[in-house]
């Protein structure tokens, strides 16, 4: 903040996309979970404010955490602007520069999360303050993880590995899709995770041609291909796991896809070192396409939520292609692999931690395409 002459940041509330993009305010203040709205005020001198919804006692957020203590929950007509202005004018920043995130850049949102209603309620009550985006200031600030949300992200990791021993007790044929789905579901919040969670959900043969974010009410069949991305949340802080399973024999062409997914793995942890580029190991993938398969690299940062950087087949733009990765940074990495007119595709991912030596996986489970018989 103080390189960037930031005064204050401002970060507005948005539980969006399985509360990913609540983020920021969980990271700043550590209050947060299941979609509950929360503000922050973040001085660069002075005492930090978490602004919450009306829903909620401050006694509460104090139980859960004693990093912030300045909570000051808003009014039942659900405004979340005048309470940050009125802070803001506190600290004396009627004319400071105020970084302000989610105004445009970020990693599922580029076009920006912050509603223009707040925005121009903030300047009209601060005309003489400067408004900057901070966005890519905090996401550069959660990339490098301390011991402790390592700690952290390796128990969301056992939530989401159990989650799929789940998914491969209960599939059966006959088992309807959503049956399977709510066990797996149930299974992370009796283990203490948090909800909203997000489970992307493709069932069914010939392969559907996308993932989904609900499954329907349909039996499973023998024959069916299940392919998921499961997270799990604990204490805010999300890892992935992404798994093929088949219900019966995998069909030769899947085994051949794996075979080459695993390399690319392979090739993909050993370049995730501290002054790689997403760019390069990006290229790494691709270079491995062939007349038979295409290979892409899927690969963005894990933490509390919408965590640059990203790379879905190719880099976004040039700050993600030359985005370099640092050591005790986190990813999920799970390079797909599939028919050039992409009927047949396949990955398998997990959470990792970059290092000196490459990337070390955060989960225990083998790496295999399931196959229950």
């Amino acid at each position: 903040m103080a390189e960037a002459r930031l005064d204050a940041i401002f970060v507005p509330p948005n539980t969006g996309l399985w509360d990913h993009f609540q983020a920021n305010v969980r990271y700043l203040t550590g209050i947060g979970g299941n979609c509950s709205q929360a503000a922050c005020v973040f001085p660069l001198t002075n005492e930090v404010t978490a602004i919450t919804s009306p829903d909620v006692h401050r006694d509460f957020w104090l139980q859960r955490q004693d990093w912030v203590t300045d909570i000051r929950p808003i009014d039942t007509g659900w405004g979340y602007t005048q309470m940050s202005i009125d802070r803001l004018r506190e600290l004396g920043l009627d004319q400071g520069r105020i970084g302000v995130t989610g105004l445009a850049g970020n990693t599922r949102f580029p076009e920006g999360i912050t509603s223009a209603g707040i925005l121009d309620g903030l300047i009209r009550a601060l005309p003489a303050a400067e408004i900057v985006d901070a966005n890519l200031l905090v996401e550069r600030a959660r990339f490098v993880k301390s011991n402790e949300e390592l700690a952290f992200l390796r128990k969301a990791e056992e939530l989401v590995e159990a989650s799929v021993d789940v998914l491969l007790r209960e599939a059966r044929p006959g088992v309807p899709e959503n049956v399977v789905y709510a066990r797996m579901l149930a299974d992370m919040v009796e283990r203490g995770g948090e909800v909203p969670t997000m489970i992307l959900w493709s069932a069914g043969w010939p392969q559907p041609p996308s993932a989904q974010y609900m499954p329907s009410l349909r039996p499973l069949r023998s024959g069916d291909l299940i392919s998921i991305e499961a997270e799990a949340r604990w204490a805010g802080y999300v890892a992935q796991n992404t798994q093929p399973v088949f219900l019966g024999r995998a069909p030769d062409i899947y085994r051949e896809l794996f075979h080459r997914q695993r390399e690319a793995i392979e090739r993909c942890y050993e370049a995730l070192r501290p002054g790689a580029t997403v760019g390069g190991i990006s290229d790494i993938v691709a270079a491995m396409s062939d007349e038979r398969f295409r290979c892409s690299l899927i690969m963005h940062g894990r933490g509390l939520g919408d965590d640059a950087p990203i790379n879905i087949h190719e880099p976004r733009d040039a700050t993600m292609r030359d985005w370099r990765i640092e050591a005790n940074a986190t990813f999920i990495v799970k390079p797909m692999i599939q028919t050039h007119d992409g009927a047949q595709r396949l990955y398998w991912g997990d959470t990792v931690v970059a290092g000196e030596n490459g990337a070390e996986r955060l989960g225990k489970r083998a790496a295999e395409l399931i196959e229950i018989s």
